[in-house]
């Protein structure tokens, strides 16, 4: 469409009868229904709020100077129907028939960031004519049709029953793809992990995707693409039913997109966020989301419409972190500057800031039971607070230099990572019950399994390790970056011929190995003899009896060393065909897959990320 000059003849006599009409009606509703036929017949249809007869002057002389084709600020092009339409680089600017739910409208009535114009608000009539027209469909012109306006798929919230553990088996996610959106040329490190409650899965957070494992056997399970950008944030709801992922574009876009584990479907994407979204949550009834990022301002949505409930300026820095308590009643959040706030989840009014962190908060987990909450910080503490009061219950100096992750079990039990390079598990008394065998660079993120039998933790290389939590030993890795499924069966084929050479090898080392610690061993025999002829002799010069010793000890580790290498050598055929067993089940199992071919989540080739 093409926007008329404002100096046009035409244009202008619009704007007269326009304006004469709407004065008009604002004389009528403050003074006399006496005055009504001075500007219109009662009989005359009330006439239609329109983008080319009464919003675009408004765009013309407040917005066109940011907004046009040639200095697109946000993305974002007001200079026709078709473009205002079709947003910026956070999405949709208007939402149909909602204008409080509308970005564009929030922005010019000052209610979220950015403000529009940045440093006025447009006059009262004209906020109303842009409500009106939001509100009545989105009309073109006076013979355009209205858009029917949009709602979430679905109606998230919990009618009734439990909001914890589901009835039946636990919800494991369906059908997923399994060629990544990204295939990253080096590891980075995750911005997220997060564990179900009630299954054995786990989810990553990386690159414009979202990868799937379980935590029984570390069976990769597929992927969920992420195209708004980067998720930052990722949580299952408390039910386990839905995966959440907060997210974005940094400085552009930024949104909360919630799926359904069984289906593997968006249900409802909220946010329309000019920043990325870097913390997120959803309450246990499901009746909301919580999200923060950069602009400082804690949001809550309702799910039932999308709209913004809640709009909450208390944090002075960056919002990092937001968790509901699992009874949904309570809202917890942090900031970058240390802020800690307990906000009453259906009103949000501020309930306690809690005080004393001196570093940006990094995770905040609640206790099952929603009286306990810790906070990590980069100050090095975990904090336990008592939520129906706000009162300081325990500071731990858990990791020097700053904690990074923190989450409870469904016991009194913590998982934490920091700077020393550790992960730990505490009790809610303090003690420090298990210490994972960490190896990896810096632990960034930590997670228990949904049966706190493991622990997973991720590093700054993107590493994904998984722990026993009661030993600390390592029992297995999780592959964050998996690769596209041809390359799967490539990787399995090439590794089953590799096992089956060293089985083939193995007897020859073997004999190699037996051999060499025959000889260790005669050696070591010699070295003994030779000492117990010097004592029977009665050797007694100190210096030549401690050299003797020595070569003795000396043998012997040798020998020692060489039968322990013999024995392992003679293992190695078993492993390696247990091995080559799983391999071949691995490999099957992705011809099969690779056989069906489902297409790639991108609807392309995999992108490769350097």
């Amino acid at each position: 469409m093409r926007v008329m000059d404002s100096e046009s003849p035409l244009l202008r006599g619009r704007e007269r009868e326009r304006a004469g009409g709407r004065v008009g009606s604002l004389a009528l509703a403050a003074t006399s229904l006496a005055l009504l036929p001075l500007f219109a017949s009662a009989a005359e249809p009330a006439k239609k709020v329109t983008f080319e007869d009464d919003v675009v002057p408004i765009f013309r002389d407040n917005c066109l100077k940011c907004h046009n084709p040639d200095k697109l600020k946000g993305d974002l092009d007001l200079t026709s129907f078709g473009n205002t339409l079709k947003g910026g680089g956070s999405g949709a600017a208007v939402n149909a028939g909602d204008p409080e739910g509308s970005q564009l409208f929030k922005s010019i009535t000052h209610a979220d960031e950015p403000t529009m114009p940045p440093n006025a608000k447009l006059a009262p009539r004209e906020i109303a004519i842009i409500r009106d027209w939001i509100a009545g469909g989105l009309l073109q012109g006076q013979n355009s049709k209205a858009i029917a306006g949009a709602k979430p798929a679905v109606d998230l919230a919990i009618k009734s029953g439990s909001v914890g553990r589901p009835e039946g088996p636990p919800p494991l996610p369906g059908r997923l793809a399994f060629d990544p959106v990204v295939r990253a040329a080096r590891g980075s490190a995750l911005a997220a992990v997060a564990a179900s409650p009630w299954a054995p899965v786990v989810a990553l957070a990386g690159a414009r995707q979202i990868v799937l494992h379980r935590t029984d056997d570390l069976e990769f399970l597929g992927v969920l693409p992420f195209p708004d950008g980067s998720p930052a944030d990722v949580k299952f709801s408390r039910n386990g039913k839905l995966l959440l992922a907060g997210g974005g574009r940094g400085g552009k876009s930024g949104l909360v997109t919630v799926w359904d584990i069984a289906t593997t479907e968006r249900v409802i994407t909220i946010g329309d966020q000019f920043d990325t979204v870097l913390a997120a949550d959803l309450s246990a009834n499901q009746q909301w989301i919580a999200l923060g990022g950069p602009d400082r301002v804690l949001k809550i949505y309702g799910t039932k419409d999308g709209a913004l409930e809640h709009r909450l300026k208390k944090h002075t820095d960056w919002v990092t972190a937001v968790e509901f308590s699992p009874d949904g009643k309570v809202l917890a959040s942090g900031d970058r500057n240390g802020g800690l706030i307990l906000w009453d989840a259906a009103n949000g009014q501020e309930m306690f800031t809690l005080p004393g962190h001196k570093g940006a908060i990094t995770a905040i987990s609640w206790r099952d039971d929603a009286e306990m909450l810790v906070s990590a910080s980069e100050d090095g503490t975990l904090k336990l607070w008592k939520a129906r009061d706000g009162a300081s219950l325990r500071s731990l100096n858990a990791h020097p230099g700053g904690v990074l992750a923190a989450r409870f079990a469904h016991d009194d039990r913590i998982v934490s990572s920091g700077r020393d390079n550790k992960v730990q598990i505490w009790n809610t008394t303090g003690k420090n019950v298990a210490t994972a065998a960490f190896t990896g660079d810096l632990p960034n993120r930590v997670a228990f399994s949904d049966d706190g039998k493991r622990i997973i933790a991720s590093d700054w290389q993107g590493r994904v390790l998984v722990f026993d939590a009661t030993s600390g030993k390592a029992v297995g890795e999780l592959d964050s970056a998996p690769p596209p499924l041809a390359e799967r069966v490539a990787r399995d084929a090439r590794r089953i011929t590799e096992l089956q050479a060293t089985i083939d090898q193995a007897p020859a080392r073997k004999a190699i190995l037996d051999a060499e610690a025959a000889v260790a061993q005669a050696n070591a025999d010699l070295e003994r003899k030779a000492l117990a002829n010097a004592r029977a002799k009665g050797v007694t010069d100190p210096a030549g009896l401690k050299a003797l010793n020595e070569r003795v000890a000396a043998a012997t580790k040798q020998a020692t060393e060489a039968a322990k290498q013999a024995a392992e050598a003679g293992k190695v055929v078993d492993e390696a065909r247990e091995k080559i067993a799983a391999t071949k089940r691995s490999l099957e199992r992705w011809q099969a897959v690779l056989k069906e071919q489902p297409p790639s989540p991108t609807g392309s080739k995999v992108s490769v990320r350097e």
